[in-house]
């Protein structure tokens, strides 16, 4: 009898188990980009931060060095791995300042959005930064990324704006690891931008236990902590006018 008993309960708790898991399915997130993506492997950072965070995600990537999303849509990887079904899909390109880049960043977001709004998703758009040698085109990035992001419905991805808040305060601050791609520091902005994007918390989850613990499992310096939280912070609920 004790042993049908025991049986029972496992069975039971084995039951509660799968439905709870049913009914609180893992966030699904597709990253699609290319080197500003997987150096310092930002997506694997994100999903690290999420599930230390309590979060359960599924993060997956499809990047090749240098990729507009053009390049993406022509070679097919991106457009399979949409159709596996997401909550959401980021999407990456370059700088994007020029008003030739901005048109194809604009056009390629709009012709994905239909394969990811079918597959279940949003988009969102992962809002990059300028060259450490082009740095006045800032203001030009920030604005192709929020056309993009509009002419979707997307969820901006504000990533370029923060940068530009840490080197507004203090231009000597790392960010770049090279002319382009970000350093640890960089990176460290933009997993907090992302995941505060991706994860927004309420305000009464966003006290200074939530921002110790989040600083604490990126690492981030006391020096550098509240530079970078008011940063990705203000860049998404604050966002700067732009001239």
């Amino acid at each position: 009898m004790l042993r049908a008993i025991t049986a029972s309960l496992l069975l039971l708790c084995a039951v509660i188990t799968a439905a709870h898991a049913e009914a609180n399915p893992p966030r699904r997130i597709l990253f699609i980009g290319n080197s500003l993506t997987y150096t310092t492997d930002i997506p694997a950072r994100v999903a690290k931060l999420a599930r230390a965070m309590g979060k359960d995600v599924v993060v997956e990537s499809v990047t090749f060095p240098s990729y507009s999303l053009e390049d993406h849509w022509n070679h097919g990887g991106a457009a399979a791995a949409i159709a596996k079904g997401w909550d959401v899909v980021v999407l990456q390109q370059g700088p994007s300042a020029s008003p030739e880049s901005r048109k194809h960043l604009v056009e390629f977001t709009k012709r994905f959005a239909p394969l990811i709004r079918a597959a279940g998703a949003r988009p969102a758009l992962y809002m990059v930064w300028a060259s450490s040698d082009r740095q006045r085109d800032f203001s030009a990035v920030v604005e192709s990324y929020r056309v993009a992001a509009q002419a979707v419905d997307g969820i901006l991805i504000p990533v370029g704006e923060a940068w530009l808040r840490v080197l507004s305060k203090d231009k000597r601050t790392k960010l770049y690891g090279d002319t382009i791609h970000p350093s640890s520091l960089g990176s460290d902005v933009a997993v907090l931008t992302i995941y505060f994007s991706l994860f927004p918390a309420g305000p009464t989850e966003f006290d200074e236990a939530y921002i110790a613990k989040i600083a604490r499992l990126l690492e981030i310096d006391k020096s550098l902590r509240d530079s970078f939280f008011d940063a990705a912070t203000l860049a998404i609920d604050e966002p700067l006018k732009l001239r």
